[in-house]
């Protein structure tokens, strides 16, 4: 049974406690200052509840602030400071709030790693802004949309460097997809919901490319069918007087292929090395013109991993591919891609 708020606090020796709401600042700082801070926070703050029901919320709220200074003290223990600012107070006691209320575990692991993000982001700036509002906004969510938010991030705004062999692929598929695959929904209601909260904004005509348009710009020399001498010759003059710009095919080991793994190498490649524009133009002419067509590198990526199949037929008929990322959507898809998968992005390439 929900009772009135109460508003209740006790002083220690040297400490300054701010009523109203309250958010509580010490100066000086251990890591057992900053989880009695931490749990003071959230007993000054939230509702009173009854026996039963307080001793659950409170084991939750124990249980986020303990997972979430542990991570914070093993990959950013100076960080462990940002306790005493009362502006990430206010962050903590938000993911102890949602936590509590919900114990879901999908959420809580979410929640700390925004908070160890936080944690690390003194000024006031957008990128702190971002991580406040996400940490809200999380609590809305299912794990389905959780996982919906970081395959069209991972599709639409990254590129996997490691990606420069064909053995990669699979590899990149098993662990960087396929973990948010299993829960992806077609529902419309799913993806208007996302919109809704902030995630991001659906198209309502037309939509973002296929997979295969999008893998064939940002990795078309994994999809070179490849030329042979005599091509090679015919379309640029002395071809091997720029020998970082061959190599041998991928797909067929007779062949050659432009070394590159997409139009923006071959820029990068030319610009080092001084190649004039119009045989920079010839390569590039020559990579594209050998490339996979888009059903063909469908069905090479399935044959290789037939795990992503399925992404292929939700992305063409969900909302999945019509849905345009905000900086908090962002945010959200980076910390459960993190949570995931135990590898770190940097939110601060998208979010400034």
């Amino acid at each position: 049974m929900i009772k009135d708020k109460v508003q209740k606090q006790e002083a220690g020796d040297d400490s300054t406690n701010l009523q109203a709401q309250s958010i509580i600042v010490n100066q000086g700082i251990t890591y057992s200052d900053a989880k009695d801070i931490a749990l003071d926070v959230y007993k000054a703050n939230f509702l009173q509840l009854s026996q039963d029901a307080a001793q659950v919320a409170r084991e939750r709220a124990e249980e986020l602030t303990d997972n979430f200074l542990q991570k914070l003290q093993q990959e950013n223990e100076p960080a462990v400071e940002a306790m005493n600012d009362p502006s990430m107070q206010a962050a903590l006691y938000e993911a102890q709030k949602q936590y509590a209320k919900t114990g879901d575990k999908d959420l809580e692991g979410l929640l700390v790693d925004i908070l160890v993000e936080r944690a690390a982001t003194s000024e006031r700036t957008i990128h702190q802004i971002v991580l406040d509002e996400a940490l809200e906004v999380a609590a809305k969510l299912t794990a389905e949309q959780m996982d919906a938010l970081t395959i069209n991030f991972l599709i639409t705004r990254t590129s996997n460097g490691a990606l420069s062999n064909l053995s990669a692929i699979p590899n990149y598929i098993t662990t960087h997809l396929a973990p948010f695959l299993t829960n992806l929904r077609s529902e419309t209601s799913c993806y208007e919901h996302l919109e809704y909260v902030g995630c991001g904004s659906l198209m309502h005509v037309g939509g973002l490319n296929s997979i295969e348009l999008i893998y064939q710009a940002a990795y078309g020399g994994l999809f070179s069918k490849g030329f042979n001498n005599e091509r090679l010759e015919n379309e640029i003059a002395e071809p091997y007087s720029y020998p970082k710009l061959i190599t041998n095919c991928l797909h067929d080991a007779n062949l050659l292929q432009v070394n590159a793994v997409n139009v923006d190498v071959i820029n990068q490649t030319c610009k080092n090395e001084n190649i004039p524009e119009d045989i920079k133009q010839k390569f590039v002419n020559l990579f594209n013109s050998t490339l996979m067509n888009p059903q063909e590198i469908k069905e090479y990526l399935i044959k290789v991993s037939p795990e992503i199949e399925p992404l292929f037929k939700l992305w063409g008929n969900s909302g999945l591919s019509k849905l345009t990322l905000t900086t908090v959507g962002i945010a959200i898809a980076q910390a459960n891609f993190r949570r995931k998968t135990g590898i770190k992005l940097e939110l601060s390439i998208w979010v400034m």
